[in-house]
């Protein structure tokens, strides 16, 4: 089911199917991916309880296999609306035996969307609600449409960081899988965007200093600005080509090892919930008007 917010000048469009962000509208223009399957049939879906590929396919606990696929379940599955507002949405995924059977640990995942004067903010609480240690990972996919302007090319924008960075990248082999990192942006302000800088897949970043990424264009009145404190990873990802999208990524949590064991507590970036715990996150998006900075 769609549900729609209208709050303060903005207009969000939430499907109960992975809790996802369907649209975002503001500033009289779209800031959301549509979606077209021919490119990438996505909108802005959460990574849980994995963010990434597994090695193989799979993963083991006390002895049993489990299949597993790219960035989890959470974004395939309905998720229930629990609470709405005049200005947010609340969405809870709870573990049922079609989740047990593919992660064996019981769990509440609550997603609150909020619009607040021009932003849009996403809030994930995990909670371990069983009686063993709980292994996770959670990360944000929105992906935001481009060009900013009809007559803008892709060369045309940059994503900008809050300062001079310093950041590794972690490094992977097909079909990405981390074999270790490397220096990259050292020095850079900004980002310059191509047709060509995703042709082997993502940039994922670690060791950043930026509070946040801010997707801009000097022949452009309007950007945004993704929040990327507290997140370990950001990742930067678009299909190769003419540029429809470009996902800024904040994640907490990474795609198996090259060599790994098939242990999820041993993967790359995990996260392990006691029992009881909670974890919180959250996602922003803060769409910026430069005529009024």
């Amino acid at each position: 089911m769609l549900y729609i917010l209208e709050h303060g000048g903005l207009t969000l469009a939430v499907s109960s199917h992975g809790a996802e962000v369907q649209s975002l509208q503001g500033l009289g223009r779209e800031w959301i991916w549509s979606g077209d399957a021919a490119v990438w049939g996505r909108h802005a879906p959460l990574c849980f309880p994995w963010c990434g590929r597994f090695n193989d396919g799979h993963f083991v606990v006390d002895g049993k296999r489990y299949e597993e696929v790219s960035h989890g379940f959470g974004r395939d599955m309905e998720h229930t609306l629990v609470d709405q507002s005049d200005n947010s949405l609340t969405f809870r995924l709870t573990s049922s035996p079609e989740t047990l059977s593919r992660y064996p640990w019981p769990f509440i995942l609550e997603t609150c969307h909020k619009l607040e004067g021009t932003t849009l903010s996403t809030t994930c609480t995990v909670t371990n609600v069983g009686d063993t240690p709980m292994p996770f990972q959670i990360g944000f996919h929105f992906a935001f449409a481009m060009p900013l302007a009809p007559s803008l090319a892709t060369n045309d924008h940059r994503v900008v960081f809050d300062c001079a960075e310093e950041a590794e990248e972690i490094t992977v082999q097909p079909p990405g899988l981390v074999i270790g990192r490397e220096p990259r942006f050292t020095g850079q302000t900004y980002v310059e965007l191509t047709d060509h800088i995703f042709d082997n897949d993502s940039i994922c970043l670690t060791g950043l200093k930026s509070a946040k990424f801010r997707l801009d264009s000097d022949k452009c009145d309007h950007a945004l600005e993704v929040g990327t404190a507290g997140f370990p990873y950001v990742l930067l990802w678009s299909k190769p080509g003419p540029m429809r999208f470009l996902c800024i990524e904040p994640w907490h949590g990474l795609p198996d090892a090259a060599q790994c064991d098939h242990d999820p507590f041993h993967r790359p970036g995990i996260n392990v919930l006691q029992p009881g715990a909670t974890f919180q996150t959250t996602h922003t998006v803060h769409l910026v008007d430069k005529t009024k900075e």
